[in-house]
């Protein structure tokens, strides 16, 4: 039904102002509520490194899990390598030789491959004199597997 008098549209602007007021009011106090809010996200928001908070109230995070996005262990690629080089023939004391008989997957009979032999070189320490062991282990093949393998 559309107004037809001046008292009908007085009543219509009277509600509107009624409408108006309280819209107004739930304005305010929305905006009260995000200020507070704004002020609390800023507060936790705040770490020792920017703010004055000492280090201990920093929230610890929990230590990533295997398979987690991150730096891998040990060398990363392209980094390199830092090794001790290896004694001389002449300063070596003692030398272990290691051979594989049967293969250790199938028990099949290795052939000897003509590889040089890995090769890991054991200082120990006695009190007097120092002692160098040269440990040597030489590859050799499985025909069966198609697999070259070392002693440990």
């Amino acid at each position: 039904m559309s107004p037809t008098t001046e008292q009908d549209y007085q009543q219509i602007i009277r509600q509107q102002a009624q409408i108006i007021r309280q819209q107004q009011r739930r304005i305010a106090e929305l905006e009260k509520k995000v200020q507070e809010l704004s002020a609390q996200v800023a507060r936790l928001s705040k770490n020792s490194s920017n703010s004055s908070k000492p280090p201990s109230s920093d929230i610890v995070k929990p230590p990533k899990l295997p398979g987690q996005k991150g730096a891998k262990i040990g060398g990363q690629p392209g980094h390199a390598r830092h090794e001790r080089p290896p004694f001389a023939p002449n300063q070596i004391d003692r030398v272990a030789d290691y051979r594989l008989d049967r293969c250790p997957d199938c028990g099949a009979a290795m052939r000897p491959m003509k590889r040089p032999p890995r090769t890991i070189q054991q200082v120990e320490m006695p009190d007097v004199p120092l002692t160098v062991t040269e440990h040597r282990a030489h590859a050799a093949w499985c025909p069966r597997c198609g697999k070259a393998h070392w002693p440990t």
